[in-house]
């Protein structure tokens, strides 16, 4: 029975700003690779958030209550929301931010105290609400914080055979973003044991963290843009080796790109490296360099073949090596050089991944 009521407990939470759930247009959700912008925020949200897939997005008919992107796991319980919409005043201060955080978080809190006064809920404990600011990348960005504020209560059910009473915990995370608000809610069971409950605190925060990351993402994105102009200028110079160092650190922390590096891609130099030492690193470093790039762009209709993009990286940077080496040889690269421009990098990499 309590299986039952989830779905339409957390339906009614996730809408908990309004007594009605606000109108609009569900739009479908973010591909791997191909996340959904909120182009006036810069604001990317990928497919896969700690873990919890992308149902839908959600264009709300008001234009003052933005987007909403929904992430669930639903043999866990969870159910994650990522809304975006603009601040109604101006915040640019950090202290200004903290003001506007405080009302806003106000507010939910006031819509939840209302529905436990019409009984949808009972026993609701709200945590202690804490405030932590952060600094936006590139520091021109300016600042920003985290709201956070945990609450727990039981939702009561109505039926023809009783109530049914569920209890639930929800997380509530404020952040802002280019004058928009960020706002991050996850709901969780509590009815595990104590174990069961650690791996779902830790699901919830990682949830959280993630979505931090993608309130700093546009800016890193623009970090990342530099450092690869900077890269290709010389890739084989310290300088060069240095900027694709940030790009593979921006590679591991964003969540809005999924990247793997194999033993093919890992080894494709080591044929070379009696002539040209650390050949393999340089090829490996060209290819997260030219996957990154490629995901950096403006998504579009069909998510980007990061492993073409980077497979390509690794022929430049393999015609860089030549140049410096002269005489230097690799019938692997050759062979690569001619599925990327047959646009095969990946079935290539398949196939010679099978002789190994």
């Amino acid at each position: 029975m309590k299986t039952a009521v989830l779905p339409i407990f957390f339906f009614v939470l996730a809408n908990v700003c309004g007594a009605v759930a606000a109108e609009g247009k569900a739009l479908a959700p973010p591909e791997t690779n191909l996340p959904w912008e909120h182009e006036e925020s810069g604001l990317r949200l990928p497919a896969e958030l700690a873990k919890m897939q992308a149902q839908q997005v959600f264009r709300y008919d008001e234009a003052a209550l933005g987007f909403s992107v929904r992430y669930s796991d639903a043999k866990a319980r969870l159910r994650g929301d990522v809304y975006v919409y603009p601040c109604p005043k101006k915040v640019t201060t950090a202290e200004e931010i903290k003001e506007a955080l405080r009302e806003t978080a106000g507010g939910v809190v006031w819509e939840v105290e209302e529905m436990e006064r019409r009984g949808h809920y009972k026993n609701l404990k709200k945590g202690k609400a804490e405030y932590q600011p952060f600094e936006l990348i590139p520091e021109k960005a300016g600042v920003s914080g985290m709201l956070s504020l945990p609450m727990e209560m039981t939702k009561v059910e109505h039926g023809e055979a009783g109530d049914v009473e569920v209890p639930v915990g929800s997380f509530l995370g404020i952040m802002v973003l280019k004058s928009h608000f960020v706002k991050v809610r996850i709901t969780y069971p509590l009815d595990g044991t104590e174990k069961e409950q650690e791996k779902v605190e830790k699901r919830v925060t990682d949830f959280v963290n993630q979505a931090r990351r993608c309130v700093l993402d546009p800016g890193l994105r623009e970090e990342a843009a530099e450092q690869i102009e900077t890269y290709r200028r010389d890739s084989l110079s310290e300088e060069g080796r240095e900027m694709a160092g940030g790009i593979f650190a921006y590679a591991e922390v964003t969540p809005i790109m999924k990247l793997t590096i194999d033993d093919t891609i890992a080894t494709l130099g080591d044929d070379l490296e009696q002539v040209y030492p650390k050949a393999s690193l340089e090829l490996v470093r060209a290819f997260i360099v030219g996957a990154v790039a490629e995901s950096l762009k403006k998504p579009g209709d069909v998510a980007p073949d990061l492993v073409q993009a980077g497979a390509a990286e690794m022929v430049r940077v393999f015609a860089a090596m030549q140049k410096a080496k002269p005489g230097l040889s690799s019938k692997r690269m050759e062979e690569l050089e001619t599925a990327v421009k047959g646009k095969k990098a990946a079935a290539w990499f398949k196939e010679a991944g099978k002789g190994r």
